[in-house]
């Protein structure tokens, strides 16, 4: 097909409806890159991710849509034919075979509640941002759409520099923290400045007009007064290769590039070494939140092992926190914040490796590679470029090398991947040959494959958009559920959560919290005095049966999951001793979890707790089968204590083994060696109490009774024997006063009230209570 040729003029109403498509194109764009680095809604699970994405999908189809209009109606299309766009294509076919193939193809597929920026349907809308980017707009408007972005970057930066100082203006209950921001993390903030900052210094150099000088300038003092602010080491090192970029270019490229100007990429070369090497902290600067991440050698251990299991595709987009749990070393326990789950490894590109596999990693490292290629040579190549041209496109070529090399330190978001996009499209623009146009002939092949190939888009992408819409009103109904149970509306919560699974039957999410609120609704009920005896087993076993099956939802949609067999096996246990059968089901689902998280010792602590609930229920003429219990639920401890040795969980339950089979002195010596792992561990000082009370060491139960109160002062049951205890030690006036302080918090409870009078009128405090034991739990908290 003849590019050049011509055809008769539109008429003037067709013509009007092709530019308007063209129009409504590049205002949704533009929308795009404005709000993307600033979105973020209160009223779904995840506010920022979640959010940016529907944004990204919604903004793009509507522009793809308008452009597709505009082709048809015009007859014509232009379009920027280059080998540079071939690595991109690569990339996005390795991540849709790596899906098709993933452990969880549906979380891999749509991302949350797997991470969101590293799904199919994310890079898919990147790539098409990036096609229509680079196909609609020309070299002369690519300024103008990245002030606009810097414009919107500047806000969100603003906005966390307001957040760090503590500047909580948003009425917004999750907003008035200073870790919030609406990029990501604080330290993605970071990244953010860092990769914005050199794009900034050009923009500025470049700009002609004094209004456009002034505006970059404010940029660049509010990404400085916020790199100063968060201080991470990671951000420090962009802008120093930031700065050395500039300078060497700006050097070699004298002729355009004002050297006067290279004092801003000195200063900040030198501001950037002083806080590298330094790391101090400004006199009068909030201390930033400190932000918990994956080191690279553990990152690069975790990502190796899962790519020996699935060496070609990866384990998928998005499964990362599956090979972390599955392959963390043993080490892990010893850290502080050993029970964290990581869902991206120290670096995006170490993310790639373990999750996209070997042809992941190659497709993004020959994408890198062409536009490093391309770039460098349309900037050293005197004859191409011009003084109009080549410094926006120096400005975009820094901070896309600061970028890529950022994506080799940290972890990236959707907000960092969008402004890498972005960079590509705007790469695209400028370096790129002009579009070649292309003639819609009505009878032509081009024109019959170019129609075939809009509607098929325009199906699928009218697909997305209504299956995007379901999972934004299942997440709004989900949130709505989680705020309803947490305010103690247990029935309306059920109802919007049941809404949630109903409309998006395929998020594990959902289950998981379905399954938990059914729990606790057979306890509520349990504890209900306004229904009948008959009313109350009816609506248990109807909770019983819905949280069953709500947590084998949840397993059979994501078996990879160590939180579904969690969760399925804490609903088995809670079931032990009312429905026959579960202690087996409670323990296999703990083995499960065990298998995918073999190091983590919460599992073999909740196997062994599941066999001791058993043994609890079994009568005496079954002492053969209970001791076999409790000899297993002593190995599943033995065996979490292995793992983790301070582990005090684990601990605390072999004592209560040593409880049941009637060895108090081993009992007592193990609570005590739990007491040094977990000094303010509320229950097991109570524990500690209440034994040394039982075995008339008073003292001793003075001590550990008066700990518990001191780390919990309403903690009912801990005052109670602390009475008592008084009381015994001759100390009947503290004795009343702590009884005093018992009714107060239980107004209504016959037992502490008896005690209180039988203190006040000097008779032994249970008499009339209890004959002999005082109860174990005579409160319920």
């Amino acid at each position: 097909m003849k590019t050049s040729t011509k055809i008769k003029e539109l008429p003037k109403e067709v013509s009007s409806f092709a530019e308007t498509g063209e129009r409504v194109s590049k205002i949704a764009l533009e929308l795009l890159i404005f709000l993307m680095p600033i979105l973020f809604l209160p009223w779904t699970v995840n506010v920022l991710e979640f959010n940016k994405q529907a944004l990204l999908i919604v903004m793009v189809l509507i522009a793809l849509f308008a452009w597709f209009l505009k082709v048809l109606i015009s007859g014509k299309v232009n379009f920027s034919l280059s080998l540079i766009h071939l690595p991109l294509i690569v990339l996005f076919l390795v991540y849709l075979f790596s899906t098709i193939f993933s452990l969880w193809p549906y979380g891999s597929f749509w991302g949350w509640p797997q991470i969101t920026s590293e799904s199919l349907l994310s890079l898919l809308g990147l790539v098409l941002f990036y096609f229509l980017l680079s196909n609609i707009f020309e070299r002369k408007e690519i300024f103008n759409v990245l002030a606009l972005f810097i414009l919107s970057g500047s806000l969100a930066m603003l906005y966390g520099i307001l957040q760090l100082f503590g500047k909580f203006f948003l009425p917004i209950g999750f907003t008035k923290t200073a870790s919030f921001n609406t990029i990501g993390g604080v330290n993605n903030l970071g990244i953010f400045a860092a990769g914005l900052l050199p794009l900034i210094i050009i923009c500025l150099v470049a700009a002609k007009k004094i209004h456009y000088r002034v505006f970059f300038f404010g940029a660049l003092v509010v990404s400085t007064v916020l790199l100063l602010l968060i201080n991470f080491q990671i951000a420090w090192w962009l802008l120093l290769t930031a700065s050395v970029l500039i300078i060497v270019f700006g050097f070699q490229r004298r002729d355009i590039f004002d050297g006067r100007w290279l004092v801003l990429p000195i200063f900040f070369l030198v501001l950037a070494l002083l806080f590298s090497f330094f790391r101090f902290q400004i006199p009068g600067f909030a201390q930033p939140p400190v932000e918990v991440f994956l080191k690279q050698q553990p990152s690069f251990s975790i990502a190796w092992q899962a790519l020996r299991e699935s060496p070609i595709f990866g384990t998928g987009p998005g499964t990362f926190v599956y090979n972390f749990s599955k392959y963390k070393a043993l080490n892990f326990n010893q850290d502080f914040f050993w029970n964290l789950r990581f869902e991206w490894a120290g670096s995006k590109i170490l993310t790639i490796l373990g999750t996209n596999g070997i042809l992941g990693v190659l497709a993004f490292l020959t994408l890198l590679g062409f536009f490093v290629f391309y770039g460098i040579r349309f900037l050293l190549v005197r004859d191409r470029a011009s003084a109009n041209f080549w410094l926006p496109s120096f400005g975009v070529f820094i901070s896309f090398l600061v970028l890529s090399i950022g994506f080799f330190l940290y972890g990236s978001n959707l907000t960092i991947d969008f402004t890498y996009f972005l960079i590509l499209g705007s790469t695209i623009v400028i370096f790129a040959p002009p579009k070649k146009e292309f003639i819609l002939k009505p009878s032509s092949l081009l024109t019959l494959g170019l129609t075939f190939t809009f509607t098929v888009i325009f199906i699928f992408g009218l697909g997305i958009f209504i299956l995007e819409g379901q999972r934004y009103i299942a997440s709004v109904s989900c949130l709505k559920g989680i705020e309803l149970w947490q305010q103690g509306q247990n029935e309306k919560a059920l109802k919007q959560l049941e809404r949630a699974v109903k409309i998006a039957p395929q998020n594990d999410f959902y289950w998981q919290e379905l399954s938990q609120l059914y729990i606790q609704n057979i306890n509520e009920i349990a504890k209900s005095a306004d229904l009948s005896q008959e009313e109350v087993i009816k609506k248990i076993q109807f909770y019983i049966n819905n949280a069953v099956n709500s947590t084998k939802e949840a397993t059979n949609r994501n078996p990879e999951n160590v939180v579904n067999w969690s969760v399925q096996g804490f609903v088995y246990q809670s079931l032990i001793g009312v429905v026959g059968g579960t202690k087996d089901q409670a323990v296999i689902s703990y083995e499960r979890a065990g298998q995918l998280e073999p190091t983590n010792p919460y599992f073999p602590t909740q196997t062994g707790i599941s066999l001791l609930k058993e043994a609890e229920t079994l009568t005496q003429d079954k002492q053969g089968e209970r001791e076999k219990l409790l000899s297993d639920a002593q190995e599943k401890f033995e065996k979490a204590i292995e793992l983790k040795t301070d582990y005090a969980p684990a601990r605390f339950q072999m004592a209560m083994v040593y409880q049941a089979k009637g060895k108090e002195a081993e009992m007592l010596e193990e609570l005590e060696k739990t007491k040094d792992f977990a000094p303010n561990d509320i229950g097991l000082a109570f524990q500690l109490g209440l034994v040394y009370y039982q075995r008339g060491n008073f003292e001793r139960a003075k001590t550990e009774l008066e700990r518990t109160t001191s780390l919990n002062p309403n903690y009912a049951n801990a005052l109670y024997f602390l009475g008592l205890t008084y009381e015994k030690l001759g100390r009947r006036d503290d004795a009343i006063k702590i009884f005093e302080r018992v009714v107060a918090l239980n107004p209504d409870h016959p037992i502490a009230t008896a005690v209180l009078n039988n203190l006040k009128t000097g008779q032994e405090p249970l008499k009339g209570v209890i004959e002999e034991q005082p109860p174990q739990a005579p409160i319920k908290e």
